[in-house]
Formats: structure tokens, sequence, C-alpha cells
């Protein structure tokens, strides 16, 4: 039970921010803004569609980065992180605090890109994709950013959340970078590129497009290096919590 006060007091520090707002209301944008754009550019649909989630993909490690320094920060204001430091059992905040983050990524990522997909169906008329595909793709682009989750929670806690965004803009510039022939034989190994190459094997496979022998090997790897990679991260950020002193507010 103690788990779960801690999840809701983190729920209640954040409504006293605007950053619930924000986190909703950002995607409610995009959503606009695509169809908006789409609805006049002449650009084939499947198009149309890849290129909004890639968008999407970029822009999550940046994202997930300002909402991570967000929340530890409001921690800190609200009592510099005593809270966390005096609970008997130390791993418990830490864990609020990814359950968290977690928690409101899903749901604005399924905001974001099922709501796109309902506009394109509904509103543009564009039946290229149903609905289940767009719900697929939101998962895919979640599960392959929960490392990113946890690794910017823990790099807010010791460092602050200047670090922790500018860490998330050089995950975006990579994710690009690595959608490219640049990334071939590398982007397995970059957390940050997974969401991008997982969401562009989906649209292979969805549209019965075939790979070669050498992409099909390096997705078997990324997917293997995802999973065992948010597992340890976990394990190790338990670990280096339970060890952690916190920090001085001065030093964001």
């Amino acid at each position: 039970m103690n788990f779960f006060r801690f999840v809701k007091s983190d729920f209640i520090k954040l409504k006293r921010t605007n950053m619930l707002l924000i986190h909703f209301l950002a995607p409610a944008v995009g959503i606009a803004v695509f169809l908006g754009y789409y609805e006049y550019s002449s650009v084939n649909p499947i198009s149309k569609v890849s290129n909004f989630l890639m968008v999407a993909a970029f822009i999550f490690p940046v994202l997930i980065s300002v909402i991570c320094s967000m929340v530890v920060d409001q921690e800190a204001l609200a009592g510099n992180f005593q809270q966390m430091l005096n609970c008997e059992i130390k791993p418990l905040p830490f864990f609020s605090k990814l359950v968290v983050v977690n928690l409101m990524g899903v749901i604005a990522v399924l905001f974001l890109i099922c709501g796109f997909g309902l506009g394109f169906i509904h509103i543009l008329n564009k039946t290229t994709f149903g609905l289940s595909y767009y719900l697929c793709t939101a998962l895919i682009l979640f599960s392959s950013s929960i490392f990113i989750y946890i690794l910017h929670i823990i790099i807010s806690l010791k460092f602050g959340g200047i670090q922790s965004i500018s860490v998330g803009a050089a995950e975006g510039l990579l994710s690009v970078l690595f959608d490219t022939g640049l990334g071939d034989g590398r982007w397995q190994f970059v957390p940050c590129t997974w969401g991008t190459r997982f969401l562009s094997a989906f649209n292979k496979f969805m549209l019965k497009e075939t790979s070669s022998s050498k992409n099909i090997s390096e997705l078997h790897l990324a997917i293997l290096l995802c999973i065992t990679s948010t597992i340890a991260i976990i394990v190790l950020g338990t670990i280096w919590f339970n060890h952690w002193e916190g920090r001085k507010i001065e030093s964001n």
C-alpha cells in the first residue's frame, strides 16, 4: 500500500504544475498540425503516415527528457527529495517515479498516434491502415522507449533537469542521423534509435516488403538488446538509488 500512496502523492504534486496539461496538449497540437497539412498535401497516404510516425519517434526522446526532468524537479521543490530519502523501503519512491512517467507516456503516445489515426481515417477518409495498426505502432514506440524513461529519471536525479534535457536533445538528433545509412550496423546499440527503426521494420512487415537477411539479423539483435538493457537498467538503477543521497536544488 505504501507504493500506491507514493504514486498518488506523485500525481498530486504534478497537479500543481502545468505538466499534465502540457503532456496532453502537445499531442493534440501535433495531431491538428499534421492533419491540417495532410488535408492539402499531395503525398501518398502511406508516406503521410510513415512521415508522421517518424517525426513522433524523433521528438519522443526530447519529450521524455523534459517530462522526467519536470517530475524530478517537482520532487526537489516539494522538499529537496526528503520524502524519497526518508522512505523505509528505499526503492519505492524510485519505482513510483518510473510508474508515473511511464503511465503518462503510454497514455500520451496512445493519444497522439491513435488520435492521428482516427483523424486520418474519419476526417481525411484515408483507410490505408486500420485503427489496430496505429495501436500497434503506439505500443511499439512506447515499449522501445522504456529504457530512455528510466535513464532520464536517473540523470535527472543525479545531475538535474538541464543535463537530462541536453541528453534528450542529443538523442533526438542521433535518432534522426541513425535513421539514415549512417546508422546501418550501429543503430541496434543506440537506445534512442530503437523506436524509429522498429517502426520502420513494422511498416515493411505490414506492407509486405522484403528485408535482407542482414536487416533481419540487426532487428533480432536490437529486440534482444532492448529487452535485456531495459531489465538491466531497472536492476542497476534500483541498486544505484539505494545508495543515492540526494542532490542540491542549486545543482540545476
